[in-house]
């Protein structure tokens, strides 16, 4: 166990000097000092990625096993983001010949930006709004899109790995995004396992 925990710790460190250096190249990009060929938005996705990652295991060695209970609205608002950035980030990675894909993964960033904002309403409404039917609605709408979502990337995925289909998108970036969307599913699940189980 204590290897574990030496271990999670220098990982930490590491994911935290990945966060400090993505936040100094999001500065040095949006103060014009440094050009680079990653849209400003994806340094900051990659940072607040980074930041989840480190927070999760200083939580593991503290013995949290999954996501707290109490944060499922936010836990939910961090993953709406990511999942409607990377809608954002498909749309403008595919060819503009690609004119069906790129019009889904429009609609997609649409889909996911009204997700985000009802449930950053419901946080800044807690913890009135943290009542079983509610939360339900939430993961129930959130479910339903990132199901939708991931199987439009799951067949990006395969197109960009077969060639099919003209874009800037490597198949290991295809296959990252394909990857959060299965988790984001997971922690929906968990998260309405642990509402049933209070429920009874």
């Amino acid at each position: 166990m204590q290897a574990v925990q030496a271990f999670n710790n220098e990982v930490y460190q590491a994911a935290v000097h990945i966060w400090e250096f993505k936040r100094k190249i999001l500065d040095l990009t949006l103060r014009c000092e440094i050009l680079t060929n990653n849209y400003p938005l994806l340094v900051d996705h990659t940072s607040r990625e980074a930041a989840y990652f480190a927070r999760r295991l200083k939580e593991l060695n503290e013995g949290v096993l999954a996501p707290k209970p109490d944060d499922i609205i936010k836990e939910n608002v961090f993953f709406l983001k990511i999942m409607a950035d990377h809608a954002k980030f498909i749309g403008h990675l595919l060819d503009p010949s690609e004119r069906k894909l790129v019009a889904q993964a429009r609609d997609f960033s649409h889909d996911f930006d009204q997700l985000l904002f009802q449930a950053q309403d419901l946080d800044h409404m807690r913890p009135q709004s943290e009542t079983k039917p509610l939360l339900d609605q939430m993961l129930d709408q959130n479910r339903v899109s990132t199901k939708s979502l991931r199987d439009f990337k799951k067949q990006a995925r395969e197109l960009i790995e077969e060639c099919r289909i003209k874009s800037n998108i490597h198949p290991l970036l295809a296959d990252h995004t394909f990857r959060e969307a299965e988790r984001f599913l997971e922690i929906i699940d968990m998260y309405e396992a642990h509402l049933n189980a209070q429920a009874r």
